[in-house]
């Protein structure tokens, strides 16, 4: 009688799990179904517009892939802050939305490079995360204006979904 009550059990436990994980898989695929939709009627009004095609395409070389978030990473501070105010524009983010994390080397962690950032970029310094500090053998630039590597990150996995489709509409646009 207990083998019988532990299978039994454990069988209403496995038929529990497939049906959430089928009910959580659902409620993703309507979630995705919406951001395409929006996707899809945003990528017609901005598709004429340059600025919105240049940021697609530098995501797509520089942005995250294969992550649950969007992430841009870079050393230009002329491409952060192209992207920032892409971001801006077509996501319609305020900076409050916005998460930021440097990585530079050790050796020049008294260089204050979060400061620079900041000002750079136009985002509060409550925005940066904690500096994250790469170890090196070196201890004088081989680039003397480099100030680390910068990377901006948004919340919700939403803005990476909306930008993977805007993507494959810009592809599927230049194919025709």
């Amino acid at each position: 009688e207990k083998r019988a009550l532990k299978h039994r059990r454990n069988k209403n436990i496995t038929r529990g799990r497939i049906r959430a994980a089928s009910a959580l898989r659902e409620r993703r695929l309507l979630r995705e179904q919406v951001i395409f939709q929006e996707a899809k009627k945003e990528f017609a009004k901005f598709t004429d517009d340059p600025l919105f095609q240049v940021g697609l395409a530098l995501y797509w070389a520089e942005g995250a892939k294969r992550s649950r978030q969007w992430y841009f990473t870079n050393s230009d501070d002329d491409m952060i802050v192209l992207m920032v105010n892409w971001v801006k524009r077509f996501f319609h983010l305020n900076p409050k939305a916005f998460s930021v994390r440097l990585y530079t080397h050790k050796p020049f962690a008294h260089e204050n490079y979060e400061e620079y950032w900041a000002k750079k970029i136009g985002l509060p310094a409550s925005a940066f995360h904690r500096t994250v500090y790469k170890p090196t053998g070196l201890l004088i630039k081989k680039r003397p204006e480099y100030r680390g590597c910068i990377r901006v990150s948004l919340g919700p996995v939403a803005y990476l979904k909306k930008m993977l489709f805007w993507q494959q509409m810009l592809v599927d646009y230049y194919r025709k």
